[in-house]
């Protein structure tokens, strides 16, 4: 086994599923890798850090209250002659039959679609997540965060390969399933991570 498919088992370790040769391989491998080693003991403590948090984050439900008021338009009432409110009537009729005539011609930007859409929303998610993680990270101890952020290194450095892997072979249906197994491995991480402060 080579360091990769060792990190790809930490969990299968952790949780007593390898099969005899795949455990006496890892076994294996760990006795003469001291990185690896260091990597299952972190992933070790992390996991006995997170065994009790919960699976979601659910977000504040007073967010609304301090929004709401932001978004209500401010009136002024304005006073302007007739022929004037005639005279921008017909500009904005004008305005608005070139733009569309210019918006008609003009192909529309494709929105994304099939596996690019799922990746999008996986993205997205993963993006928000890290910002939450990042605000949460400056109250947890300084080696709390080391083995966070190098166990976050781990999960990157998978999902970036299957990424690339995916990129060499667009078509690969189990490839993509790969990088989809690893955004929800970093998404879940994330939501442990950031979780850990209200637990320290």
């Amino acid at each position: 086994m080579n360091c990769e498919m060792i990190h790809d088992r930490f969990d299968s370790k952790q949780a007593g599923t390898l099969d005899p040769a795949e455990r006496e391989a890892f076994e294996l491998h760990l006795a003469g890798c001291a990185d690896c080693w260091a990597d299952l003991e972190a992933s070790r403590f992390l996991a006995a850090r997170t065994a009790d948090l919960r699976r979601e984050i659910t977000p504040p439900t007073d967010l609304w209250t301090g929004i709401a008021p932001r978004l209500q338009p401010r009136t002024r009432r304005l006073t302007l002659p007739v022929g004037w409110l005639a005279a921008a009537a017909v500009l904005l009729v004008a305005g608005t039959s070139a733009l569309t005539v210019l918006l008609v011609r003009r192909p529309a930007a494709e929105a994304p679609t099939g596996f690019a859409a799922t990746e999008a929303r996986y993205q997205e998610a993963t993006l928000e997540l890290a910002t939450v993680y990042r605000q949460a990270r400056d109250s947890l101890a300084p080696a709390t965060r080391v083995v966070l952020e190098r166990n976050l290194a781990v999960i990157e450095r998978a999902l970036g390969e299957a990424r690339d892997a995916l990129r060499a072979d667009p078509a690969n249906r189990a490839i993509e399933e790969m990088v989809v197994a690893a955004y929800q491995r970093k998404i879940a991480f994330l939501e442990r991570a950031a979780a850990l402060d209200r637990k320290t």
